[in-house]
């Protein structure tokens, strides 16, 4: 197993918990006709450092709050002022299908990815937004309402990489890709695992890690670097009834408990 996560961290893992991955920030040419989508986004650096990158990149963010500032951001990429990079703003309760991609040209998306359109409330106190929890230092509780979208009804392309950072909704967001993953081919997903999150949205851990394994066809693994301050060792447990019961116990942790990355890439599908 050493090779597979060496191979999987060359990918695309933070050298930091939060910084940009190494794979969103290569040179413009290195960019060009490949798909990137990213979901959480909140300040927008893997956003933005993908476009700078040449990706057309599918942005999704749901807090209307948040959007407001990335708009601003990604109005100024209007194909003259960064070269021929273009942002395009579209709110997700106007998307009627797939919007192909095109080069050097991506999308902000207002609003939440989930597993079929709709509209949820999400609470946007404290520092972490999210549709199944208050941030647990959140003096008082603010709520937004917000539009949903599945992924599948937005991207109809093969995606080079595949972000999601979602406190907790993982799950709904993955099961509204299953289309993607299935008729498309996904080459990589890094997504950041937040344990209590995931129980607090009532989600069992043994069929979450079974959906990504055989429903989307991913192999993952931590891909946190060997730290004192990683969540997850490096050996955590290898099967997935041990990585469930592993998951669980940490959904006891108090405040926010603990977070790790995940860098999953695509084991049934051949890919260059």
């Amino acid at each position: 197993m050493p090779q597979v996560y060496n191979f999987m961290k060359e990918f695309g893992n933070r050298e930091h918990h939060l910084d940009v991955p190494k794979v969103l920030r290569v040179g413009l040419n290195e960019g060009k006709g490949k798909v990137v989508v990213d979901i959480g986004l909140n300040d927008g650096q893997e956003f933005f450092a993908a476009i700078d990158s040449g990706y057309s990149v599918y942005g999704f963010e749901a807090n209307p709050v948040a959007a407001a500032v990335l708009r601003k951001k990604c109005e100024g990429y209007d194909g003259k002022s960064h070269g021929s990079l273009r942002c395009i703003f579209v709110n997700a309760a106007d998307i009627k299908g797939p919007i192909d991609p095109s080069p050097f040209t991506s999308y902000l998306i207002e609003g939440g990815a989930g597993s079929a359109k709709s509209e949820l409330n999400m609470s946007i106190s404290g520092p972490g937004s999210s549709f199944v929890e208050v941030a647990p230092d959140a003096p008082s509780p603010e709520f937004k309402i917000v539009n949903i979208v599945p992924v599948s009804h937005v991207v109809d392309a093969d995606v080079y990489f595949f972000k999601l950072d979602v406190q907790g909704f993982e799950y709904e967001v993955l099961k509204g890709a299953k289309t993607l993953f299935n008729n498309k081919i996904v080459k990589k997903k890094l997504m950041e695992v937040y344990p209590r999150g995931l129980g607090n949205a009532g989600i069992n851990f043994d069929e979450f890690l079974h959906f990504i394994w055989n429903d989307l066809g991913m192999l993952c693994s931590s891909s946190n670097p060997v730290s004192q301050k990683q969540s997850f060792k490096i050996d955590h447990p290898n099967s997935l009834p041990d990585l469930g019961k592993y998951l669980k116990s940490l959904t006891n942790a108090t405040w926010w408990g603990q977070f790790d990355d995940f860098l999953c890439f695509n084991r049934l599908k051949t890919w260059n």
